[in-house]
C-alpha cells in the first residue's frame, strides 16, 4: 500500500457512536481536563507501550493533542474518540481511526483507563469502530498494530476476527516494547 495522501476520504465516520451502555464521542478541545485525569490515572499501565505516556499529562499537552485531533478530523486524516459509560462524562478510554497506513485502509489505536481493564470495553469499542471504518466507502481494510509483548492489546483483534497478517521488526519506541510489531488485519468482505 502506498502512503495515504491527506484527505483521501470523501466521508467521515460518525461523531458519536453508542453501544451496550458505552458512548464513543469525537474528542474535542473542551475534553482536556477529563482526559488529563484519565491519562495520569493510567500512566503506569500506558507507559510500557505508549511513547507519549512517559511523562504526566498536563492541560497544555492534552490541549495540544485535542487541537491536533480537531484539525485532523476536519482534514479527514484521523478521527479521535473518547470512550465513556453512558450517561457518565468520565473518560474510560481513547480510541482513534488513523488514515496513516495507505489509501483504502484505516488503523485503529486504543487505550483503556486502568480502572476499566478486563471489562470488555476495548473489544466492544473496537468492534463498533471497525464497523464504522468499513462503513466508509473508500475503506477496504482495517488494521490494528501493537507490540508482540502487549498481550492485552493483541487480545482485542483476535477476538474480533482480525487475522495476524505479519510481524515486522522495528526498534522499540516505548520501554515495554520488543522489536516485534504485530499487524492485525480485517478486510472488507
Amino acid at each position: 500500500m502506498s502512503s495515504a495522501p491527506t484527505g483521501w476520504l470523501a466521508s467521515k465516520p460518525p461523531e458519536r457512536i453508542e453501544v451496550e451502555g458505552l458512548v464513543l464521542t469525537r474528542a474535542l478541545p473542551g475534553d482536556n481536563v477529563d482526559l488529563v485525569e484519565a491519562v495520569n490515572d493510567s500512566l503506569d499501565h500506558l507507559s510500557p507501550w505508549m511513547p507519549w505516556a512517559q511523562e504526566r499529562a498536563t492541560e497544555e499537552s492534552i490541549g495540544a493533542f485535542l487541537a491536533q485531533a480537531t484539525s485532523a478530523w476536519v482534514a479527514g486524516t484521523e478521527f479521535q474518540y473518547l470512550l465513556r459509560r453512558d450517561p457518565s462524562r468520565l473518560t474510560i478510554g481513547c480510541f482513534g481511526l488513523h488514515a496513516r497506513i495507505g489509501t483504502g485502509a484505516l488503523e485503529i489505536g486504543y487505550w483503556v483507563r486502568v480502572g476499566h481493564l478486563r471489562q470488555g470495553v476495548a473489544t466492544t469499542a473496537t468492534r463498533v469502530l471497525t464497523a464504522a471504518a468499513l462503513g466508509i466507502t473508500e475503506v477496504e481494510r482495517v488494521e490494528i498494530r501493537c507490540d508482540a509483548a502487549n498481550t492485552r492489546s493483541a487480545s482485542v483483534p483476535s477476538k474480533l476476527g482480525y487475522r495476524l497478517d505479519r510481524i515486522e521488526h522495528r526498534p522499540p519506541s516505548a520501554p515495554g516494547e520488543t522489536d516485534r510489531h504485530m499487524i492485525w488485519v480485517l478486510d472488507r468482505l
